[in-house]
């Protein structure tokens, strides 16, 4: 009979198991870097995503604008206004005249119908001009140059309120419509809307072909937000005045203003708003102003991303030390961002068509 044993192995040592758990434990560690690493770059490429996303998104809206600055379709001069204007406060003329076509305001709020306290400190601001898409008619009647409502043969498609540039290769007026968007005629009497029509005749009797355009007037401004992130505002005209918030996450808009001084259609020189008589109240050498150079700052949601704060030099900022919520400003054009948030600085710098050679 074979002898029974008492020393067979019933397990794993201690130092086995200690082995076991050791090894285990580094390969955990490097499964907890892997996920950390990939967690960190996930972060890192949102935030990425997301600046680049707002700052192209908030250079596409003002560029295109931009570009549009005095568009009047086939009005090739200054239209005859109807617009009541010369009793009217600033704020209303800044919106509804056509000219000047492009105006800015050097660190401050454009002129608004309804003031804002939100407005950022020490951005620069501007309003755009020009005609919308035009819509072509021929009269739908016998029209005369005395009567107050012109007569077409379709519905004419513009709000009551809106402000509506007529024209034809003969002349072109400008008029706030009082009727609604399905009547076949444009009217000037009646109507609550401001600024309202003087009671005048019009430049022509419009009685063949013509074109209607909406003029656009967008107002562009950057404002603190409640909890979030600043935003690019933009106030519209059309059909009532409104605030729009287009891109979150802007917190600097800088704009100098491209010159023609010797009339040959190309800039010589960029200069500031409220400089080189760009007067704030619309005056001054406006008309000479053939191209605009944009400059904004985008940062992301996401705190924490980058190991340190990122700093970079943002020229036109230069002359204003402030230090907000977002980011460090020196008055030698240094900008620090806070939070370690990801930044990034997007310049476009973009010709006015209408004013191209």
């Amino acid at each position: 009979m074979k002898p029974v044993s008492f020393y067979r192995q019933a397990g794993l040592s201690l130092v086995e198991l200690m082995v076991a758990m050791l090894i285990s434990l580094i390969l955990l560690g490097g499964v907890l870097q892997v996920f950390i690493s990939s967690k960190d770059m996930y972060r890192t490429n949102t935030a990425v995503a997301r600046v680049q996303e707002a700052g192209r998104f908030a250079t596409d809206f003002m560029t295109f604008d931009v570009r549009q600055a005095g568009y009047k379709g086939e009005c090739l001069s200054e239209p005859t206004s109807h617009l009541k204007l010369t009793t009217a406060s600033a704020d209303v003329k800044n919106a509804y005249s056509t000219t000047p076509a492009i105006q800015g305001w050097d660190n401050s709020k454009p002129v608004f119908f309804a003031g804002t306290d939100t407005t950022r400190t020490d951005t620069d601001s501007f309003i755009v001009k020009y005609a919308g898409d035009g819509q072509e008619f021929q009269a739908g009647g016998t029209n005369n140059t005395t009567a107050q409502s012109l007569t077409v043969n379709n519905s004419t498609s513009v709000y009551e309120g809106q402000i509506v540039i007529l024209a034809n290769s003969t002349g072109c007026d400008v008029f706030q419509n009082a009727n609604n968007q399905n009547a076949s005629a444009f009217q000037k009497a009646g109507g609550n809307a401001t600024p309202g029509n003087l009671n005048q005749n019009w430049s022509q009797s419009y009685n063949g072909y013509m074109t209607a355009h909406v003029l656009r007037s967008h107002s562009y401004f950057i404002r603190d937000n409640a909890g979030r992130l600043p935003s690019l505002y933009r106030q519209v005209l059309s059909p009532s005045p409104a605030v729009e918030e287009l891109v979150e996450g802007i917190i600097e808009m800088q704009i100098t203003y491209g010159l023609d001084q010797d009339g040959d259609r190309l800039a010589d020189e960029y200069v500031k708003a409220g400089t080189n008589n760009l007067v704030s109240t619309g005056e001054g050498d406006w008309n000479k102003v053939v191209s605009a150079r944009i400059s904004v700052i985008a940062i992301s949601p996401e705190i924490n991303v980058l190991e340190e704060p990122q700093t970079f030099v943002f020229p036109p900022i230069v002359g204003i030390d402030r230090d907000d919520a977002y980011a460090v400003y020196a008055d030698d054009g240094t900008v620090t961002i806070k939070d370690n948030r990801v930044a990034q600085v997007y310049t476009a710098t973009v010709a006015i068509r209408n004013r191209l050679p």
